[in-house]
């Protein structure tokens, strides 16, 4: 009486097997599509053939999007794959003397940018590197924020920035000088901020 049993339940845990399978399946298969579609083979070629000197730095291969960002002369650029065209990317408003580093959000919605600002008179030493958030949907870009570190750490930006003088009085001489690290999310959000500290403004020329 046992191996009918026993039979039996085999026989509804190789079907409860086979459904899980099934439902496997299904979950992976948009993607496999994805992976196998035209536009992401030209992504993938278009990542081979970049000019010299250039970088990748996100690849998008959905249908709203279809394009690949890469860096190429302290600029960035967006090769649409449908249009079969570059153009360069204008994220800052302002203007920036060089791209210092770029990362791409978990998810992939966002570019963010570290920049190194214009070398002129009105430059300070202490707010020279700025952090711009692109958005890959909406093509529009946002500055996070300035100061004289901009960091990438794991799970977070760090800017560092000057938040006041110390002593007015020895200002010239000594350049006492307060700071505050500003912590924002891998979207671009902000945290908190760390409590000040004391620095030396000499040491950041």
């Amino acid at each position: 009486m046992l191996y009918p049993m026993w039979n039996k339940r085999k026989s509804k845990l190789m079907k409860l097997f086979l459904k899980l399978i099934i439902v496997f399946i299904l979950f992976l298969f948009p993607f496999l599509i994805q992976a196998q579609t035209p536009i992401a083979n030209r992504v993938k070629a278009m990542a081979k053939h970049l000019p010299e000197g250039a970088n990748v730095i996100a690849k998008y291969t959905d249908n709203k999007r279809h394009c690949l960002y890469y860096g190429l002369h302290n600029r960035l650029f967006r090769y649409d794959v449908i249009k079969n065209k570059s153009e360069n990317v204008e994220f800052s408003s302002s203007g920036y003397a060089r791209m210092l580093n770029t990362f791409v959000s978990p998810k992939g919605d966002f570019i963010f940018v570290v920049v190194a600002k214009i070398q002129d008179e009105t430059t300070k030493p202490y707010d020279n590197e700025e952090l711009w958030r692109y958005d890959s949907h909406s093509k529009k870009s946002s500055k996070i924020g300035s100061g004289f570190k901009v960091e990438k750490r794991k799970g977070y930006f760090v800017i560092k920035k000057v938040s006041k003088k110390k002593d007015s009085i020895h200002l010239m001489t000594r350049q006492r000088w307060t700071a505050k690290d500003y912590y924002f999310d891998l979207d671009g959000h902000i945290i908190w901020g760390k409590d000040e500290y004391q620095i030396d403004l000499r040491k950041l020329r």
